[in-house]
This record gives C-alpha cells, structure tokens and sequence, in this order.
C-alpha cells in the first residue's frame, strides 16, 4: 500500500531477494508494477518467498541489456503474483 509503481534504473548488482525489506500492507487485489532497467549488463533477480508466477506468466530471472522491463503484480493475500511481462 506504500507505491503502485516502483522503479529500478540502472541496475549494477544482482538482485538477490526482492522480498528482503519489502514493506507495506498491501489490500487484496492491489496491483504494482515494478520496472527494472539494468546499466548495459545483464543482472540476475531473485523474487523471494513474497512474489510468484501465475503459471502463464513467468517471473524474469535476468534483465535484458539495456531494456526496461515491467513486472505487472497482484496482491493475492499471501503473495505478489505475475500477471504480465512486457
């Protein structure tokens, strides 16, 4: 409930848990969208134990150089799950 939008430019470091810190007590249904851009290298990402697939739509493990990535999520009541990669 903190952002609907959260973006990430730039990126030097793998990330190695987008759950660790993560803050907030998001609603049922709530939605956020999380950009990631890396700084011309490829970059791992690692979700965590508070984001997940929906089966049709796959978490990205790596960015793709150079190239803003948008990760559309859904509050389920436990976790964040994908509903859209473009």
């Amino acid at each position: 409930n903190n952002v609907d939008f959260h973006s990430i430019t730039a990126l030097a470091v793998a990330i190695t848990s987008m759950t660790t810190n993560l803050t907030g007590t998001p609603a049922v249904e709530q939605k956020l969208t999380v950009s990631i851009t890396d700084n011309g290298t490829a970059r791992a990402i690692t979700w965590g134990a508070s984001f997940e697939s929906s089966g049709t739509n796959i978490l990205p493990t790596t960015t793709v150089i150079s190239t803003r990535i948008d990760v559309d999520l859904v509050w389920t009541g436990t976790k964040w799950r994908c509903v859209g990669v473009h």
